[in-house]
């Protein structure tokens, strides 16, 4: 005879009714939570960009933190450690929510539970349906599902911001340091030729020097433009004018990323409170085509991953119940 083990009576209950009453049942069991984990994990996405362009919050102190022990600091890492310090925070509150808030779901006591239901499906060798997925599962599930929305969303972001910069850089322009100095230029992206004298000391990110751009009369004042260049194509968009004064045609843009102007300022070097960065060699034609597709690739990626659900929906449907005839 087969040897029976004896079962654990408290392990019983606990299955039977849940720990101090409530049925330990995972966040990501109903649908309609997955959509608010997406709309939720897309919000996190965006502030943790939003700190690392404007180089605030945690994603600073981090950066900062990485500057002080190791004299550089990497911004892919320090933006994926803000993300996910971010989502563990979220998914802790969600959990102890649900944890907290789950006894209201439950029947009170001495209430009749409701009736199970007994149909048949069409092909008996069909396992049953479980109460609810296996925890790991729903997460390989889902995190997948929200990491392809999350590259959807990121790239449909990028390639509109690059394709608007492209439509309102406006016209060429001849311009001076002298122009950004004062102040007169409204506008946040200016295409333009500017003239003015560069200075050192310069700075280098990724094969990205920033140089700063002064006029002969303010050349120890706070640096008010900064001319951003590939170190290979100095020669090719870089010219030397008569009167030693240098040439460069890009696009302006009024916003120095924040932890190139700290290291600028950590170095001795006066920066205004707002400061330009002209990119060589940037046209608005190359925005716009950049930006339509990116956006064209995006819109793919995401017909294609809701084609994939769809096919997915059509397997799962179940086989429809038998009537038996008496």
């Amino acid at each position: 005879m087969n040897r029976v083990k004896t079962q654990n009576s408290k392990r019983a209950e606990i299955r039977e009714h849940g720990l101090f009453g409530r049925h330990l049942v995972p966040i990501l069991k109903k649908p309609q939570n997955s959509k608010w984990v997406a709309l939720v994990t897309l919000a996190l996405v965006g502030i943790t960009f939003y700190w690392m362009f404007t180089y605030t919050g945690p994603y600073r102190y981090l950066a900062e933190l990485q500057i002080q022990w190791f004299g550089s600091y990497a911004p892919k890492i320090t933006c994926l450690i803000v993300f996910c310090g971010l989502f563990l925070v979220t998914a802790t509150i969600a959990a102890i929510q649900a944890f907290l808030l789950k006894g209201a779901e439950m029947p009170a006591p001495g209430m009749p539970a409701a009736a199970a239901d007994t149909r048949v499906a069409a092909n008996d060798s069909q396992e049953p349906q479980l109460p609810y997925l296996p925890l790991p599962f729903l997460w390989s599930r889902y995190i997948q599902y929200i990491f392809i929305l999350l590259a959807c969303f990121v790239i449909l972001g990028m390639g509109a911001y690059r394709y608007y910069n492209g439509t309102h850089a406006g016209s060429l322009r001849q311009l001076s340091a002298a122009d950004f100095q004062s102040g007169k230029l409204q506008s946040r992206l200016v295409y333009a030729e500017v003239r003015g004298h560069l200075n050192k000391p310069y700075l280098s990110k990724d094969n990205y020097l920033y140089l700063p751009m002064t006029t002969e009369e303010n050349a120890t004042g706070p640096v008010t433009l900064v001319v951003g260049i590939n170190e290979n194509e100095i020669r090719k968009y870089v010219h030397r004018e008569a009167d030693g004064t240098y040439g460069v045609r890009g696009i302006a843009d009024k916003r120095l990323e924040g932890d190139v102007k700290y290291a600028f300022e950590k170095n001795g070097t006066r920066m205004a409170d707002t400061v330009w960065v002209v990119h060589a060699g940037r046209a608005p034609s190359d925005d716009k085509r950049a930006g339509l597709t990116m956006t064209g690739l995006g819109v793919a990626l995401a017909a294609f991953l809701f084609a994939l659900e769809s096919y997915r929906k059509r397997k799962r449907v179940p086989s429809p119940a038998v009537q038996t005839s008496a």
